[in-house]
């Protein structure tokens, strides 16, 4: 009796792995037609392809291209990596504040540094300069188009709070920050005019570089001053630090790596993808930092360390804010299936982990849909008229249940 229920049992398996056979082609053809100009990958837990279906062609990657930055940022600049922010004095009782790139230079840091420099016994100095040379002049991100959003602000070397004001004026008309942390200055008050009374707005700079600048220059001596720091001269001017300037602090910032990057994939920030994209140039092929330089240690990263072919990659940038980003769905997967680590940070839809990148005509997805044995990274990259990439992803989702 028992042998012939272990023979019936049997038999049942081996009718069945056909049958689910069969089904898993029949999804896999269902997904094919959803897919009239893209490429689908997906891998199983240990790398195996299950899937592939024009992976190794290059597409539009919009902002899925950001799980690239943060993974060779990791690489490149390590999980411990903190951006620093510089200050030296000189002879004539002068400080200069010197760039180096950091995305989270926010009002909080900049009270750090002001504690930091007032516990030194500093308590007067002449005039505050500003140092932006670790950055290319005139650095324009291809693609971004600078409107109210944060995530739009202006790359370079000295930016502070996104390049943004956060304001508020009541119902009398007077204005105030709309951050505890972050004093008024003059020039606040002067882009605060239009904001009707009784409401709340955030102001990009971006649109002017001067305007930027003058930011930088008014938060730092706002803050120092908010901290017995006075400056003689109310107006910060600009300077290249040389021999002539001593170093007397460095301040690293309050987030390292992992935080600097769960905040990139968590709100999609282009901005912090390109302070990225532009540090790992630079720390590779020396400052200042450059669109060209980023671009060419990407390219050799995904060849020399991913040991992808030449030819499955160009990024004109970090974000994917740019429709000249060109990337394989084997490039992706292989990013995907190495740095696993990636993967809380990305957000839970329709049953999987995944990062979006949108654009006109752009509708793709990339992440990891969990099963028993761990994660089976997968990639979709549709260029075309049709958004299927929702559909597409929950074929993909069914299939790993078959």
């Amino acid at each position: 009796m028992i042998i012939n229920t272990i023979i019936s049992f049997m038999l049942i398996c081996v009718c069945a792995l056909p049958s689910l056979a069969k089904d898993k082609k029949q999804i896999e053809q269902r997904m094919m037609r959803l897919v009239t100009n893209g490429s689908v990958l997906l891998l199983d837990e240990e790398g195996t392809p299950l899937i592939s279906h024009r992976a190794d062609e290059l597409f539009v990657p919009a902002s899925i291209i950001k799980i690239l930055t943060s993974a060779i940022a990791y690489d490149v600049l390590g999980a411990d990596y903190r951006f620093k922010t510089e200050i030296f004095v000189n002879n004539d009782g002068d400080i200069a504040i010197k760039g180096w790139g950091d995305p989270y230079l926010i009002s909080e840091e900049i009270d750090l540094i002001a504690k930091a420099l007032s516990a030194k016994g500093i308590t007067k100095i002449k005039r505050i300069y500003l140092d932006h040379s670790n950055f290319a002049d005139q650095l324009h991100i291809p693609g971004i188009s600078y409107t109210a959003n944060p995530y739009n602000a202006l790359n370079g070397a000295l930016v502070v709070n996104f390049n943004t004001l956060n304001l508020q004026k009541n119902a009398q008309g007077q204005i105030f920050s709309a951050e505890e942390a972050t004093p008024l200055t003059p020039l606040a008050v002067v882009k605060a005019v239009n904001i009707k009374s009784g409401a709340a707005q955030r102001i990009n700079l971006s649109a002017n570089p001067q305007d930027c600048r003058r930011y930088a220059g008014e938060l730092f001596i706002a803050i120092f001053e908010k901290n017995g720091i006075n400056a003689e001269d109310k107006t910060a001017g600009l300077v290249k630090t040389d021999e002539n300037w001593n170093l007397i602090y460095t301040h690293l910032n309050s987030n390292d790596m992992a935080a600097i990057n769960t905040g990139l994939q968590k709100y999609s920030n282009n901005f912090i993808a390109n302070q990225l994209f532009l540090t790992v140039g630079a720390a590779q092929k020396g400052y200042p930092a450059s669109l060209e330089k980023s671009k060419n240690v990407f390219e050799e990263h995904i060849i020399s360390h991913l040991k992808i072919p030449n030819g499955q990659l160009v990024m004109e940038e970090g974000s994917g804010i740019s429709r000249n980003n060109r990337v394989s769905a084997n490039v992706m997967g292989k990013i995907l299936r190495e740095r696993t680590e990636l993967a809380p940070l990305l957000p839970e839809k329709r049953g999987a982990l995944a990062k979006s990148g949108t654009l006109t005509g752009v509708s793709n997805y990339a992440g990891y849909i969990k099963t028993e044995k761990g994660l089976r990274p997968y990639v979709i990259m549709l260029n075309q008229r049709e958004p299927n990439r929702d559909k597409v992803l929950d074929l993909l989702v069914q299939y790993n249940k078959e």
